[in-house]
């Protein structure tokens, strides 16, 4: 009975008060057409059959550089022609070969005409005995069997006398041509019209076989970005996409509008040290304006653009498997204290299945939303998505719309 009053006396702890609602931003999902555009980086170059280098086929001193075949200066960066004269090397050696080539082919064929006459003087002697052997018994004999087969012996080796002869002028001509061609690559020309590059060798100078001459390029027609992608990037892409110059986040000017390429190859097989796949895009030089060997951005439109029920960037938590997104549930409209309508509901997360990413446009396709907990009664048309501050909430979290200030807030004297 002595600690009866004590224990009367104490007071009742306070009851836990409810954290306010967060501050965030939401909206419904909206209508809008879009399409989603790759983002890709490459470096520019020539078409294969559009590109040559220049080097030294075989040994030898540069005795002039850049003379066409009427001789005059030829410039580097200028539009040259197939076959115009680049370097041209000591070939002084290389024809005194050639002339003694030349002049063993006039012997050989002086060694045929010989074989040919000694053919016919065979003949002319077996034919002789042959006849003198035909004579009848009577009359004394003046050639024996034994002379006629000699004769037709010494035929049969005028004959191959003059075939080794033939053969040997075969042998000769082959020789020299093999000794024209030869003496070709001593002078080095374009092998394609184009533009020539930078010169990388002087009067003078001795070339080892290989040495780089110089490149022609021909840009003015069309022109390649070569890139190099991931599988799943491959995956998206097709020959004959439309693409552009500049990345997703440059948007064009008027003034300057984005030159329009398609994909021209995609590779069956990559790269054995990266695993990326090689793209060539294609675009033309008119319009691109782009030199060789420069690296730049470029997109492509991997899905064509469609009509589809979207959210921005930031509504999306892409960073999870499967995405989620944040919607509000149980919302309510009510006046505030100070006689204002604030808007209210609780958090509530929800896997989002998605569809197309515009990139340019910062939007995303939302095709549907699954609720783990099965609770969630809404539907993806009436659903109104946070798509600001919503970091960290959990499902049951009270939030309320972030209203900014406008010009009915604003003081009278400050109004237009």
């Amino acid at each position: 009975m002595a600690c009866l009053p004590a224990g009367c006396s104490r007071q009742a702890l306070p009851a836990e008060e409810e954290p306010p609602p967060a501050p965030v931003k939401w909206m419904e999902a909206r209508q809008l057409f879009i399409e989603e555009w790759t983002e890709l980086l490459g470096t520019t170059q020539a078409l294969p059959d559009h590109a040559a280098r220049i080097t030294a086929p075989v040994e030898g001193r540069v005795v002039s550089v850049l003379r066409d075949a009427q001789g005059r200066p030829v410039l580097e960066g200028q539009p040259i022609k197939k076959g115009d004269v680049i370097v041209q090397l000591d070939d002084r050696i290389a024809r005194a070969n050639r002339d003694k080539a030349a002049a063993a082919e006039e012997e050989a064929k002086q060694q045929v005409e010989q074989a040919e006459y000694a053919i016919q003087l065979a003949e002319i002697d077996l034919q002789s005995k042959e006849e003198l052997s035909k004579k009848s018994a009577s009359e004394a004999l003046l050639v024996s069997p034994i002379d006629v087969k000699r004769a037709r012996v010494l035929l049969k080796e005028a004959h191959s006398k003059k075939k080794a002869a033939e053969l040997h002028l075969v042998s000769g001509e082959k020789e020299l041509k093999a000794l024209d061609e030869q003496l070709h690559l001593y002078t080095l020309t374009a092998p394609l019209d184009g533009r020539l590059g930078r010169l990388q060798v002087v009067q003078g100078q001795t070339l080892a076989p290989g040495t780089l001459v110089t490149e022609v390029v021909d840009l003015d027609k069309e022109i390649d970005v070569l890139c190099f992608v991931p599988p799943h990037t491959a995956k998206l892409l097709k020959r004959g996409q439309p693409s552009r110059i500049g990345g997703i986040e440059e948007q064009p000017t008027g003034n300057n509008p984005p030159a329009e390429g398609k994909v021209a190859f995609i590779a069956d097989q990559a790269e054995t040290d990266t695993g990326n796949f090689a793209v060539k895009v294609r675009f033309p030089s008119s319009e691109a304006r782009l030199r060789g060997n420069i690296t730049i951005r470029l997109r492509v439109l991997t899905t064509p653009g469609k009509a589809a029920l979207t959210l921005p960037e930031s509504a999306v938590m892409e960073d999870q498997d499967p995405p989620a997104v944040l919607v509000v549930e149980d919302y309510k409209q009510e006046k505030a204290k100070d006689g204002k309508d604030v808007e209210t509901g609780k958090a509530r997360k929800l896997r989002a299945r998605l569809g197309i990413h515009d990139r340019v446009l910062h939007l995303v396709e939302v095709l549907g939303l699954d609720d783990p907990e099965k609770k969630w009664q809404g539907t993806l048309e009436t659903a109104k998505f946070i798509i600001e501050k919503g970091q960290g909430l959990r499902n049951g979290d009270a939030v309320k719309l972030e209203v900014e200030e406008d010009e009915e807030a604003m003081p009278p004297e400050t109004k237009n």
